[in-house]
């Protein structure tokens, strides 16, 4: 084997490796990031009052009906400063964290 052929080889392993390690990173990024849209979440409301019982479901969803690809859905229980709590449900885009939907469930 000459030099080339060894060169080729170790050019094309250091490429698959390289596209693994992107691979695993990015599903790492987007297994977090139903926690980060949480976050964000909370403290949007948080504006409303004190946000309790808040959770999202980390199983990504088809989104078509809001126009995007994919969409996470969750909910929080938000307390007033007069006491009075409120169950709030909501969408956001996976991808994104924008809010599609946030509502007062009865």
């Amino acid at each position: 084997m000459n030099k080339k052929h060894k060169n080729l080889i170790a050019a094309t392993a250091g490429f698959l490796v390289g596209s693994g390690i992107s691979i695993f990173i990015a599903k790492k990024i987007k297994e977090n990031n139903a926690d980060q849209i949480l976050e964000t979440v909370k403290e949007t409301l948080s504006a409303q009052g004190t946000v309790s019982n808040a959770w999202i479901n980390s199983e990504r969803i088809s989104g078509e009906h809001y126009g995007t690809r994919t969409i996470y859905n969750g909910g929080a229980n938000i307390t007033s400063d007069q006491g009075e709590t409120k169950s709030i449900d909501f969408i956001a885009d996976a991808d994104t964290g924008e809010l599609f939907k946030l509502e007062v469930v009865d």
